[in-house]
């Protein structure tokens, strides 16, 4: 079983546009989304939980 790398991070909500292009710009660096936090910000972000397998460090 490939080990894996976790991270959290905000990413702008409500603004699908801009939200698909932050979404796609971490895919490729490797990551994959988990899932989103329930609660949205007063800045209108949303918390994002990613994985990606360690060997992907190198992506």
């Amino acid at each position: 079983m490939a080990p894996w790398e976790y991270d959290i991070r905000s990413v702008r909500y409500g603004e699908w546009d801009s939200t698909k292009e932050d979404l796609n710009e971490l895919g490729m660096d490797g990551w994959e989304l988990i899932r989103f936090s329930e609660d949205v910000d007063e800045n209108g972000n949303i918390k994002a939980f990613f994985k990606r397998p360690v060997d992907c460090l190198e992506c």
